[in-house]
């Protein structure tokens, strides 16, 4: 029972003496690159007749559909610029007959000509940025934010009478394919690469 003991606290003590010295030899830092984005906007409009509040007795699909078209005509978009997405209504789950309608491009001032557009029976849904980074890009911007957490690290180390070794562990948790709502008007086209590095310390 003392050997079980004496191995436990031998092999604990061993953990934390290895731990410690792991801690006092490595330096955590956060790199960061700023980039830019060139996004394609997307948005969706809801055309029901769950949105008719006046003539809701007389109007029918076509006529709401028909209304809203002649309207976003009057500001150059056609409907041939819009994908409809029937499923996407459906699984919305209103009582009445209607449709969704997606609208994308890569021009804000033509996004916000048709967020401007109202009509009887078509409400927003949702509205988002969208953007992909490719595999060189994102191989590019992590050197840069490497770059960038290596010279904190130097700096670090030199106040304390250190030095700086091989990167021992890099995190990077971006993501490829970017996508923000812009509920909150958020058009932000520049963004941030972020990484965490690990490095001995000399």
């Amino acid at each position: 029972m003392k050997k079980l003991i004496s191995s436990i606290l031998l092999l604990t003590f061993s953990f934390m003496t290895f731990a410690q010295n792991n801690f006092q030899n490595n330096i955590n830092v956060n790199g960061s690159y700023d980039y830019s984005i060139s996004p394609e906007y997307s948005s969706k409009m809801i055309v029901s007749l769950n949105n008719v509040y006046y003539d809701a007795q007389t109007m029918n699909l076509e006529e709401v559909k028909s209304g809203y078209m002649e309207k976003l005509a009057k500001v150059g978009i056609t409907e041939s610029m819009l994908k409809e997405a029937p499923l996407y209504y459906a699984l919305l789950g209103y009582e009445k007959e209607g449709t969704v309608f997606e609208f994308k491009t890569k021009s804000l001032e033509e996004m916000q000509k048709f967020l401007n557009v109202k009509a009887i029976g078509v409400t927003r849904s949702d509205t988002n940025l969208e953007a992909e980074l490719s595999s060189e890009q994102m191989a590019e911007y992590a050197k840069l934010a490497f770059d960038d957490a290596k010279s904190k690290a130097t700096a670090i180390a030199q106040k304390i009478g250190r030095k700086i070794g091989k990167a021992i562990y890099i995190n990077d948790t971006n993501m490829k394919k970017i996508v923000e709502s812009m509920y909150y008007g958020n058009t932000e086209q520049k963004k941030t690469y972020h990484l965490s590095v690990s490095f001995e310390l000399l």
